[in-house]
């Protein structure tokens, strides 16, 4: 048996269950954007942050709109720039830590 892909490369993947919808939309465009440019996505993202002074609301980064345009949900600026930071994330750190950090129950007071 494999172990689980350091990034998801589908939809099918289990670990996705439990991840925001704009986040899974944002995974859903980055896995369609590896498929049709045939190179990986996750490592461009990983690579290629934003610049400090546009951040992903403002960049002009060819990249990034394709990865907007493959997005099915309509984003404001903020969202869409949220969901961006959650996917540069995956893409820095791989999912099981993404899932770890963003999905762990908050403890109760």
């Amino acid at each position: 048996m494999s172990s689980p892909s350091y990034y998801p490369v589908s939809m099918a993947d289990s670990r996705l269950s439990d991840i925001d919808s704009n986040v899974l939309d944002g995974i859903a465009a980055v896995i369609k954007t590896t498929q049709q440019r045939e190179s990986c996505t996750w490592s461009y993202l990983r690579d290629n942050p934003p610049s400090e002074r546009t951040g992903y609301m403002f960049s002009d980064n060819p990249m990034f709109s394709v990865i907007n345009g493959h997005m099915q949900v309509g984003h404001s600026g903020s969202s869409y720039a949220w969901t961006m930071r959650n996917l540069q994330y995956i893409a820095t750190h791989g999912l099981d830590a993404y899932i770890a950090a963003a999905c762990a129950p908050t403890p109760s007071n």
